[in-house]
């Protein structure tokens, strides 16, 4: 069958991000079937760049993916959920193919999103396989279920709260047996933003962080790919015109600790193709893990510390504590790696005083870039909550985050926006847009502040 696979991903701030998951979906499909990718990240009207598309492929079905409920501002999902539904109706006035709904945004609200964006069928969780399995199923004439959950799908996903199943050990083998992503198919606008290209070495996550969607979406069994392999694929991402950065998008990149160690090594042992950053935890971290990622070519870690306080630390069921982060902050400075440590304020019920100690600690932490997010949950699994005192922690937040030069807030566009992706691409800044932020704060760390061109 022809296949139209559409990224609807249109987010560009803090950078675009290329639809790796996308990628590897059309990658298993066209084992198969016949696939093209219609990107309309980069275009200024992605409605006649789709109905152009469905004229000249003349797709059998479309697959439509969903990243993001909300825009990296998080400001409320009606917004994207319309352009979304939006697409759906342009889609249904040029072709009667059938239409199939997945990724990451949608899996998280799937029922509820079917319905509303009026699509035909889809796919919840990891799509190679299930999105596979759909098209196979109508190639044959048959009438797949409204929507088909992937086997890595998490119960908190299902129709109920998530289950708290174990803890499972890291297991090898099945991520290296599927094909080699799609990249064929990027639009080489990504590159030319800021050389940015994006790699995974594992899926799953054994954590029980409160809010965090990733087990859901991927499972709780830590699924990781040959570090070898890792290898190979960075080797050859430093290779392609306008690739200058990777970005490791595990959810966790140091757990487990032993696989880290061996992509870094394996990096290392290819000369250190490419500089990287990537997703982590405080835990696992001590001076031979950050020494080996410093000299695998990791110049910049984000990483979740999420709250100040030992009570908000335990509610939100975070496997480290306060002396963790405090102890990675001194890793990262020790060995050169640039760090933006994340804060989510106003979960779990945090009162305005807990936020403000978060805020003291932050001071003391005094990491190269610091983010804050006040907290928003939108899964389908559980009923919409904000934080208690949302308008409260926001004020504290434009009141305060001005005043240090290293603090981004993107719901208030402080040192986020426009602004900053303007400035990055006229001086042809590469790699992740806070790394500059950060290298600007090392570099004036003992000095006084000067106005910087990207303080928005």
């Amino acid at each position: 069958m022809r296949v139209l696979l559409v990224s609807a991903n249109r987010e560009k701030l803090p950078s675009p991000v290329v639809p790796l998951g996308l990628l590897q979906v059309a990658a298993n499909l066209r084992e198969a079937h016949t696939v093209t990718l219609c990107d309309l990240c980069f275009e200024i009207d992605p409605h006649d760049r789709l109905a152009h598309e469905i004229a000249a492929f003349a797709p059998e079905v479309i697959g439509i993916g969903i990243r993001n409920l909300h825009t990296n501002a998080y400001d409320d999902t009606d917004v994207l959920i319309g352009e979304y539904t939006a697409l759906v109706r342009v889609a249904r006035a040029h072709t009667q193919a059938p239409i199939v709904l997945g990724g990451s945004g949608f899996s998280l609200q799937a029922e509820s999103l079917l319905a509303r964006i009026g699509a035909d069928y889809g796919v919840v969780g990891e799509g190679e396989h299930a999105m596979r399995a759909v098209v196979d199923q109508l190639a044959r004439g048959g009438q797949p279920e409204k929507l088909t959950w992937a086997a890595t799908a998490g119960a908190g996903l299902v129709r109920g709260p998530m289950m708290r199943t174990p803890r499972a050990a890291q297991e090898r083998g099945e991520l290296d047996r599927l094909p080699a992503a799609a990249r064929d198919l990027v639009d080489p606008r990504y590159y030319e933003w800021d050389g940015t290209d994006n790699v995974q070495t594992k899926r799953g996550c054994a954590f029980e962080c409160a809010y965090c969607d990733y087990p859901d979406l991927e499972g709780r069994k830590v699924r990781v790919r040959d570090p070898e392999a890792v290898a190979d694929e960075m080797l050859a991402r430093s290779k392609v015109a306008g690739v200058t950065h990777a970005f490791i998008v595990d959810s966790v990149f140091n757990v487990p600790r032993s696989h880290a160690l061996a992509v870094c090594a394996a990096l290392e042992a290819r000369g250190v193709p490419i500089p990287w950053v990537c997703y982590a935890s405080p835990v696992n971290f001590d001076d031979e893990l950050v020494g080996a990622m410093a000299r695998a070519g990791c110049v910049g870690v984000e990483i979740g510390s999420d709250a100040g306080t030992t009570r908000v630390l335990e509610a939100l069921r975070k496997p480290f504590g306060l002396p963790e982060i405090f102890r990675a902050r001194e890793l990262f400075v020790r060995h050169g790696v640039l760090d933006c440590h994340t804060f989510v304020l106003g979960a779990v019920d945090e009162t305005v005083e807990e936020a403000r100690a978060t805020l003291e600690m932050v001071d003391r932490l005094d990491p190269d870039v610091a983010a804050f997010i006040v907290f928003m949950e939108d899964r389908e699994a559980q009923s919409v909550h904000r934080a208690r005192d949302r308008d409260a922690l926001l004020q504290m937040l434009a009141d305060e985050a001005p005043k240090r030069p290293g603090w981004v807030v993107p719901e208030l566009g402080i040192r986020f926006g426009g602004k900053l992706a303007r400035y990055v691409q006229r001086a042809k800044l590469r790699g992740p847009s806070w790394l500059h932020l950060a290298q600007m704060r090392r570099a004036t760390r003992s000095a006084t502040q000067p106005a910087s061109p990207i303080d928005a």
